[in-house]
């Protein structure tokens, strides 16, 4: 019983190792805009439904589309991409 209880305590003390910020949810690996749009969405409409106590809008969240003066479902070209 010893034996598992040191072992278990060792993998819970490992198991935080290399974690050096956050868990915020990463990138999707694909159709990326589309995902970023709505949680945007999704963030700014619980803001709205809860004004007394909103939550900070992710960063990728901070300019809108037209702020940056690109249309909503566009995203922006690759300076290497062919013209």
């Amino acid at each position: 019983m010893r034996r598992l209880f040191l072992g278990f305590a060792a993998l819970v003390l490992v198991s935080a190792c290399g974690i050096k910020s956050g868990l915020d949810r990463p990138d999707p690996l694909w159709n990326a805009q589309s995902a970023i749009e709505h949680d945007c969405a999704r963030q700014r409409a619980y803001n709205a439904d809860h004004p007394a106590h909103p939550r900070a809008l992710d960063a990728r969240c901070g300019q809108s589309p037209s702020n940056t003066g690109q249309a909503p479902g566009s995203s922006p070209q690759s300076p290497t991409a062919p013209r």
